[in-house]
């Protein structure tokens, strides 16, 4: 134990305890001096700021790293000019770009949807047309290739040949029994009549080859009923139909003695047609064709209508109700109603259409009968005549082609400007014709793509083509077309179509197509025909009518057809005056449904000659100047001219169908 400290003495304070502090040999017994950064506490922050520096450099450059990778081409990008020589990366893009679809997933192989059970029920969504599909990816594909030495083939989506996602002109007709139909959705009418039967399954399968998932709706005739302004069967009508025609039910026999359906088989339609056939399909039975265009028209399911029959049903209008100064109809007591006609087409061979024609300056003077005009087209003796001048009960009497036309009474007044002629089967109101109007507006829309358009296929007869019917007016509005069908033989090596099932509403200089016909063929030569002794008459006494000489076209068969089809297409006709070496047609008149693209065919141009434009002559109302692309190589006056229908020119595109 160690001593013990003694005590102080009082009055005295005890010094504080000294500790020892151990002495560091390396900085020495004194405490250096600290610097004024340190005095402050600067120190930290240094270590701060530091830190902090180098986390603002790591973000920024991952920032321009990430700025830099999208600086790169998109490969989705469009470019303008991607073909070989247009500089490959170096292209400009455009201002605007189209978003596309991924093309990957349209390349990728879809996922097959399969059911194991026998009943089940799935309805798929339409696919989009496989040629467009592939053509869009194609191009797709070959837009994002151009790069290297320029080697790539494509112009990305929107300008090639596919749909496109720009609306541009650029989708492709397909050709069917030779009328070319710009469509996605189609819809079709049958004629399922007794004398169209044997047609049938032949005509579904050509236009099944190129539209597998049309639909296609059957009804005993093609005819248009319409009570005051309404459509029987139309969108509108309410009431009871007078005019009852026969339907038909059931099945037919055909030629062949088998049984045929006449009616719409729900099972080929698609989701849209089911839907529409359920909610129309007794207006469709009772009102013919007249419902299912009057429905169908404005309707946007689909993008083009076709009505295949032998048109010979036409149209009959009655009228019930007062307008006018005439009173409304009321039958008789205990009689069946019957209610007037006031306009009908049947008369006369389908004649039965109104034809306005344009005069001359100063057409006929008072006290004449004789009325100048450029063209007579459409006119038929016996016609009623309507306009100023004209006294009332005038028919035509006599006609020559182009120059003029005679009345059965004279002019009590100078005659110029435009008159009607009719057949004297239109005794309509202007308020009763207002459903023809409302027809040919609604196709009129398919120039915007804002309705349907119209096509007529016919075994008999061109009705579609005559002016002045309602038909006619619609395809015109719409840029179809009219065809006529006729079904025969021909063989190899030879210019003659053989045995045609009819020769109606031909004529020499209308084109020709179909198996085994090369392109740009024309008919000739209309058949001959003579009498001889029926080999089937026991007594050889009846005479039968047989074929002498076969009908001809300008260019012989490049394979044998038999039992074909052969299409033959109407030309739309106009009169004009013609100058040597001169490119512009005056005074032309007949037909205002000629269109920039169309094909002359007169042999005083030359093949190949198209108009280039088409404006009306301010000075003389109802004429026109047509300028052509080449030349004529001899003049003419008042000379009829035919022309290619524009909706019948191969390779003609049309720009895409309505958005649905």
């Amino acid at each position: 134990m160690s001593e013990e400290t003694p005590t102080p003495p009082p009055g005295e304070v005890s010094p504080a305890p000294v500790k020892e502090v151990e002495t560091d040999e390396v900085l020495g017994t004194k405490r250096a001096k600290k610097s004024f950064w340190q005095r402050i506490g600067a120190s930290g922050l240094s270590v701060s700021i530091a830190f902090h520096a180098l986390l603002v450099f790591i973000a920024a450059a991952f920032v321009v790293s990430t700025v830099t990778d999208n600086a790169k081409k998109d490969p989705n990008q469009f470019a303008t000019g991607a073909g070989g020589g247009s500089g490959g990366e170096r292209v400009k893009n455009t201002q605007h770009k189209i978003k596309p679809k991924n093309v990957k997933s349209l390349a990728k192989t879809t996922t097959r949807i399969t059911s194991k059970s026998a009943s089940a029920s799935i309805a798929l969504p339409d696919m989009p047309n496989s040629a467009s599909a592939s053509s869009m990816i194609s191009g797709a594909m070959a837009g994002g290739s151009s790069k290297g030495f320029g080697g790539g083939s494509g112009g990305g989506i929107g300008t090639g040949r596919g749909m496109g996602s720009g609306g541009g002109k650029n989708f492709v007709a397909k050709p069917v029994m030779g009328a070319n139909i710009f469509s996605q959705r189609l819809a079709v009418y049958f004629d399922a009549s007794a004398s169209m039967l044997p047609y049938l399954e032949r005509v579904e399968a050509e236009i099944r080859d190129k539209f597998p998932d049309a639909d296609v709706f059957l009804s005993n005739g093609v005819f248009i009923d319409v009570h005051d302004n309404e459509i029987v069967g139309g969108e509108k009508f309410k009431g009871t139909p007078y005019l009852n025609r026969p339907t038909g039910t059931g099945a037919k026999k055909n030629a062949k003695g088998e049984l045929v359906p006449t009616e719409t088989n729900v099972n080929k339609l698609t989701t849209q047609g089911r839907a529409i056939y359920k909610k129309y399909a007794q207006n469709f039975k009772v009102g013919s064709v007249g419902g299912w265009v009057d429905i169908l028209k404005d309707d946007r399911t689909y993008d083009a209508l076709i009505i295949f029959s032998d048109f010979q049903d036409g149209v009959r209008q009655i009228r019930t109700k007062a307008i006018g100064n005439v009173p409304a109809y009321k039958p008789d007591k205990g009689m069946r109603p019957d209610p007037p006609v006031v306009f009908s087409d049947r008369t006369n061979q389908g004649g039965g259409f109104a034809r306005s024609v344009t005069l001359i300056a100063s057409g006929g003077g008072s006290g004449q009968n004789v009325v100048q005009c450029k063209d007579t087209s459409g006119l038929i003796v016996g016609m009623v005549a309507l306009g100023a001048g004209i006294p009332p009960g005038t028919t035509v009497t006599e006609i020559k082609e182009n120059v003029s036309f005679t009345l059965s009474k004279p002019l009590t007044a100078l005659a110029s400007g435009r008159i009607t002629c009719n057949n004297g089967g239109d005794k309509r109101f202007p308020e009763e014709r207002k459903w023809e109007d409302e027809w040919e507006k609604a196709f009129a829309g398919a120039r915007e793509n804002k309705g349907p358009r119209l096509y007529l296929i016919s075994t008999s007869r061109a009705y579609g083509n005559k002016p002045g019917t309602i038909f006619q007016r619609c395809v015109s509005a719409s840029e179809g077309s009219a065809i006529m069908v006729k079904f025969g033989n021909g063989k190899k090596g030879a210019n003659t179509l053989d045995d045609l099932h009819n020769y109606d509403d031909l004529y020499v200089g209308m084109p020709v197509s179909g198996r085994g016909v090369p392109d740009g063929a024309v008919l000739t030569a209309m058949p001959t025909f003579k009498n001889i002794v029926d080999p089937e008459d026991p007594e050889k006494k009846r005479m039968k009518r047989v074929i002498d000489k076969q009908l001809t076209i300008s260019a012989p068969l490049t394979e044998d057809s038999l039992n074909a089809v052969f299409a033959f297409i109407p030309l739309i006709q106009a009169v004009g005056t013609l100058a040597k070496d001169s490119k512009t047609i005056e005074d032309v008149s007949g037909s205002i449904d000629l269109r920039s693209g169309m094909l002359i065919q007169d042999n005083r141009f030359p093949a190949g000659t198209k108009i280039v434009s088409v404006a009306p002559n301010k000075t003389s109302p109802g004429f026109y100047t047509v300028e052509m692309s080449a030349p004529a190589t001899a003049a003419g006056a008042n000379s009829v001219l035919r022309f290619r229908p524009a909706g019948s020119g191969a390779g003609s595109n049309r720009s895409g169908a309505p958005a649905r």
